[in-house]
């Protein structure tokens, strides 16, 4: 098994561990916090995740971080943008691939906090150093999962998993995001 696919599925692990106790006692909690879904959204987050890319040997551990805004347009479907990024600095240099995304979050369940999400926009793989920074602009997508948990009317803890892929002068670069966010409804 390659490194890469090591450390994927330890973060899939990971995430369907974390997910499995937040969905458990979030059923139960949910009884008194509904999932209303309505109006304007906000989520920030953060976390860890690898980075790798057509040229690397390995994946890279670096943080993460996501923002995405938006709106509801039914209990089960949610449009927006998202912002995600992944950086890491190493021997004075700040490695970063980021990525600007239109976002369509689906919740199969009205009454769940489950969901899926996915999008597409404008990514941006750069390298710095000090005053000098060599930088690359791109396509980039989404992929991700998360849950809501309630933990009051317009507010959840969303543990979340992403995948976000860029296409850099027909080379791509990749990075996975582990974290948590805070969502406003």
């Amino acid at each position: 098994m390659s490194m890469h696919a090591h450390v994927f599925r330890q973060l899939l692990i990971g995430a369907i561990a974390v997910s499995a106790v937040f969905v458990s006692g979030a059923h139960l909690y949910a009884q008194s916090k509904p999932q209303v879904r309505e109006g304007f959204w906000i989520t920030v987050g953060a976390g860890g995740g690898t980075f790798g890319c057509d040229d690397c040997d390995d994946r890279e551990g670096g943080g993460t971080a996501q923002i995405a805004l938006g709106g509801s347009l039914s209990q089960r479907l949610q449009l927006g943008a998202s912002i995600n990024a992944w950086s890491k600095e190493t021997d004075g240099v700040t490695f970063t691939q980021s990525g600007v995304m239109a976002l369509v979050k689906f919740y199969p369940s009205a009454t769940g906090g489950f969901f899926v999400q996915g999008g597409l926009g404008v990514g941006r793989l750069e390298a710095s150093s000090g005053r000098i920074t060599v930088s690359e602009d791109g396509g980039s997508a989404i992929l991700g999962l998360g849950y809501d948990w309630r933990v009051a009317r317009n507010f959840s803890i969303t543990p979340f998993l992403n995948g976000v892929a860029g296409s850099f002068d027909g080379n791509g670069a990749n990075f996975n995001q582990l974290g948590i966010s805070l969502t406003w409804h």
